[in-house]
């Protein structure tokens, strides 16, 4: 309990004690007064100075060689969320015009439509006892010729690009 009183008074007496007032004459003030160009801050660097780059230290190493590594994989997903994200864009536009279409086709689209299916169908049926390439070759062959009867233009079209 001592303790904590003599702890006490101290601390209630710092205040007074590290207060110090200087009283200075006026001529001694003026006398001591110096002016801005005479301070060393305005004075020519010494003639032999060399200026030194700061070398980083093993920390800053470390930190840049984390940051850059962060750096590539955080541009890396945000190019693939910007991927992931304009495809189901299109996607969501393309379900879209797909469903106003077919919501008012024209008048001859759907014997069309019929005819390049069964076309598909048929290289289907034709390929199913023969190779690899049979089962990719004649559905694909018979698909397109039926697309090429049905939309001669556009077939002229993708077959110039």
């Amino acid at each position: 309990l001592s303790q904590v009183a003599k702890l006490a008074a101290v601390s209630s007496g710092l205040p007074f004690v590290c207060i110090t007032v200087y009283a200075a004459a006026k001529e001694e003030y003026k006398s001591q007064l110096v002016k801005p160009d005479k301070l060393p801050i305005y004075g020519a660097p010494p003639p032999k100075s060399k200026y030194i780059e700061e070398q980083p230290g093993h920390l800053q190493q470390q930190l840049l060689a984390v940051r850059s590594t962060i750096g590539r994989y955080f541009g890396w997903c945000q190019s693939a969320y910007v991927f992931v994200k304009n495809g189901i864009m299109d996607s969501i536009q393309f379900g879209k015009d797909a469903y106003v279409y077919l919501n008012n086709p024209p008048p001859d689209f759907l014997p069309k439509a019929t005819v390049v299916t069964v076309s598909g169908l048929a290289g289907v049926v034709l390929a199913r006892k023969g190779s690899r390439f049979k089962k990719i070759a004649y559905p694909l062959g018979l698909t397109t010729v039926g697309y090429s009867v049905c939309y001669p233009a556009q077939s002229v079209v993708i077959a110039k690009v």
